[in-house]
C-alpha cells in the first residue's frame, strides 16, 4: 500500500515541469500564448542553448526555470540563424542577448531588458510579470547597471537630497 501511495507520489512530482519548453517559432509561441492566456518570455541569444546567456551566471536558476515552465510561452531566438537574428531585430534588441516578456495575448511588450541578469533579478521579473490580468500601460525596462566613482581624494560633498 504505501509503494503504491510512493509510486503514485513520484509520479505527480514528475509531472510538474521545471524546465521551459523552448519554442523557436514566433507564430506558433503568439498562438499558444493566446490559447493558454500565458505571457511570451522572448530570450534573445546565440547559439544552441543561448537563452542561458541572459543570466548573468551562465545558467538559468531553477525558480526561473520553474517559472517559465508554468506561468509562460518561453520563446528562444537565436540570433545565430536568420530567422532569429530577424526577429532579434525586429524587437529592437541591439544586445547580443536580452529578454522580453508580453502581456498574455502576446501582443504588448510588458518588460524588456538588453544583456544579462543576476538570476535572482531574472527571477523578480518572471515572477512580476506572470500573472495573465496584468494590464500593460507601458512597456517596462530594466536600465542598464550603471557605477558611479568619486575618487577617494575628491573634495565632492553630495547635497542633501541626491
Amino acid at each position: 500500500m504505501y509503494s503504491v501511495l510512493l509510486i503514485a507520489l513520484w509520479s505527480i512530482a514528475n509531472s510538474v515541469r521545471e524546465e521551459p519548453a523552448w519554442i523557436t517559432d514566433y507564430a506558433q509561441a503568439r498562438k499558444l500564448s493566446q490559447t493558454e492566456k500565458k505571457p511570451i518570455a522572448v530570450f534573445v541569444g546565440s547559439g544552441a542553448a543561448g537563452w542561458n546567456g541572459v543570466s548573468r551566471e551562465g545558467q538559468l536558476g531553477k525558480d526561473s526555470g520553474r517559472l517559465l515552465a508554468k506561468s509562460y510561452v518561453s520563446l528562444y531566438l537565436d540570433t545565430t540563424t536568420e530567422e532569429g537574428g530577424r526577429l532579434a531585430r525586429a524587437l529592437e534588441m541591439r544586445e547580443s542577448r536580452g529578454i522580453v516578456i508580453s502581456d498574455s495575448q502576446g501582443k504588448l511588450q510588458a518588460f524588456r531588458h538588453e544583456g544579462d541578469l543576476p538570476n535572482e533579478n531574472l527571477t523578480y521579473y518572471l515572477e512580476r510579470f506572470s500573472n495573465p490580468d496584468l494590464v500593460v500601460v507601458q512597456t517596462q525596462t530594466n536600465p542598464p547597471e550603471r557605477s558611479y566613482f568619486t575618487p577617494a581624494t575628491s573634495s565632492f560633498t553630495p547635497t542633501r537630497g541626491c
